[in-house]
């Protein structure tokens, strides 16, 4: 039996070969017969586009982790080379999908390159499988056409050079699996023969995440573990949904629910995508948030802040600004109570209203936390202002607590405002009057729902995230305009903004001048009566010294990158 990899060679054809070491016409005729070129031309040129790509296509050839940058950059080009070229070369009807599932793969990376300038990160992968019809939409809007160009350029690319290939056999197959399998093979042995002192121990534990840890840096497996990984933290995640959480650590009960310090109503207006250099408030020189501007002439009655945000995705973000957890530890999410749940045991009565309309069930960790509330509504239409009304409705003389999340300046901008925005917005740069329109259209929403406050209600607005003009946010590279966001608070009660910013300033690093989000809920406790110990205090200023990245991992401030 001849065996059909790699096939580099024709052997039956090169069997009636003979070769005369005088002759230079049968050394001709043994590169023609004995040699299949096609076969050779495809192994080059997988080798040569991917070494390119991952070289000189990304900012970050090769991710962070340890046992990555033990097997080098180079050994992961080897390996995904060897996995492209045995799947192109697939025979029969099969031919075409394995051309397309090749062609995919590359356009996903190829876009990812050329739009963040590496490749996606789980950040980005789970926001994608949470994604509503809207935001894909817009997505994809942004994207154009460039990504359906790359698909069938590389489609054609690689049928014209796989016309003429040998076929992957039963040797191509098994090669196909020893590779797929040598990654994870230095846990997986171990775990399969019972040693539960090593690594091997959390892959038994945790298996989709050491998965991904070991097929990170893997071009042909890279998606799908972090999908993986998504799914397994999902729901890890809904099984701890149901569980009754407790207060976190230093936190202590109100003595008094009857404090009059103590607002008896708190509306939180989450804002979306939300770069703070945008706003008038923080000195630009083109504001549309008008009437921010007129409230924080009025100290007594207005506070802003300098803050970061924890993330710069939805997702990451939410759970951090609404529980106790951080960039660097996601347990508070899980075991503790919340904002939200903070609330209700404090007496308040609570409502999550959301301009960001549900994709499914309630599966995702921004839902996890918006059912913390007694009443959560989305709404699948409309700008932000479709929030007020029903908001408005609910207030009544008893103690509440209401979360309004906006789609604030997520892409696309021209979405997210209308005409009289856009009006407002007409000394802005061209390129970015829409999302000054957009900012507008929010500061309009603040002025609409405030008019309906009195003495006893407390306004807070507090974006997740930040935003990079035109590009979007949730980039690996640490962008500094995806963390800084706009932070304010505003009362007709000056009691409320006072006590308000002292909280603030207590949980703000570098000398009480910079805020980050991720001790919003401390701030929280402390406007409804909880009592915040001194060391629980000093573990939210440390914890405020890092961000959490797309790529999974927490990073300290200074790594927050101001150049771009």
């Amino acid at each position: 039996m001849a065996f059909r990899f790699p096939k580099f060679f024709k052997q039956s054809e090169c069997e009636k070969v003979r070769l005369n070491w005088k002759d230079w016409r049968s050394w001709r005729d043994w590169l023609n017969d004995c040699w299949n070129y096609p076969t050779i031309l495809l192994a080059f040129f997988l080798l040569a586009s991917i070494w390119v790509l991952r070289t000189y296509g990304l900012e970050h050839p090769i991710e962070n982790v340890p046992f990555m940058e033990e097997w080098g950059l180079e050994v992961w080009v080897i390996l995904d080379a060897i996995l492209f070229f045995l799947i192109l070369r697939i025979g029969g009807w099969f031919r075409y999908v394995s051309l397309a599932f090749v062609s995919f793969w590359g356009t996903v990376h190829i876009t990812s390159a050329k739009i963040y300038g590496d490749l996606l990160h789980y950040g980005q992968i789970a926001s994608a499988m949470e994604t509503t019809d809207s935001e894909a939409a817009g997505y994809l809007q942004f994207l154009g056409f460039f990504p359906l160009f790359v698909f069938i350029g590389l489609f054609i690319l690689l049928l014209a050079l796989t016309w003429k290939t040998s076929k992957t056999g039963w040797l191509g197959a098994i090669i196909f699996v020893c590779v797929s399998f040598a990654p994870i093979a230095e846990l997986a042995v171990p775990a399969l023969l019972g040693d539960r002192y090593s690594q091997s121990y959390e892959l038994i534990r945790f298996p989709a995440e050491k998965m991904k840890d070991r097929y990170i840096n893997s071009l042909v497996y890279r998606l799908p573990t972090m999908v993986g990984q998504y799914f397994s933290i999902k729901n890890r995640m809904l099984a701890a949904g149901g569980k009754v959480r407790t207060l976190p650590e230093g936190v202590t009960a109100p003595v008094t629910a009857d404090d009059a310090a103590i607002p008896k109503r708190i509306i939180i207006i989450l804002g979306e995508s939300d770069w703070r250099k945008h706003h008038g408030v923080y000195g630009y020189p083109y504001g549309t948030d008008h009437f921010m501007m007129a409230q924080v002439k009025d100290p007594a009655h207005a506070a802003y802040f300098m803050a970061l945000t924890s993330s710069a995705v939805t997702r990451e973000a939410v759970p951090r600004i609404m529980t106790f957890a951080t960039a660097r530890d996601i347990t508070p999410f899980i075991d503790n109570m919340g904002v939200l749940d903070m609330a209700k045991h404090a007496g308040y009565q609570t409502g999550w209203y959301s301009r960001q309309n549900m994709s499914g069930l309630h599966d995702t960790l921004v839902k996890i936390v918006a059912q913390q509330a007694e009443k959560a509504v989305y709404f699948d239409y409309g700008r932000d202002d479709v929030l007020v009304d029903p908001v408005v409705k609910a207030f009544n003389d008893g103690k509440q607590m209401f979360v309004l999340h906006t789609w604030g300046g997520h892409m696309w901008y021209e979405d997210r405002h209308d005409e009289v925005d856009y009006q407002r917005a007409s000394r802005s740069p061209e390129e970015s009057r829409h999302y000054d329109a957009a900012i507008s259209h929010i500061d309009r929403m603040q002025e609409q729902i405030t008019a309906h406050g009195d003495n006893n209600t407390l306004f807070i607005y507090i974006p997740d995230h930040g935003e990079i003009l035109n590009l979007g946010h949730g980039t690996a590279d640490m962008r500094v305009g995806q963390f800084e966001v706009p932070f304010y608070a505003w009362s007709k009660n000056p009691v409320f903004v006072s006590r308000f910013r002292e909280s603030v300033k207590r949980f703000s690093i570098q000398d009480g001048k910079l805020f980050n989000t991720s001790a919003f809920a401390f701030v929280m406790a402390e406007m409804m009566g909880y009592q915040v110990s001194d060391a629980a205090r000093q573990k939210s200023l440390e914890e405020s010294n890092y961000v959490f990245n797309v790529d999974g991992h927490a990073y300290p401030l200074s790594d927050i990158n101001y150049n771009l």
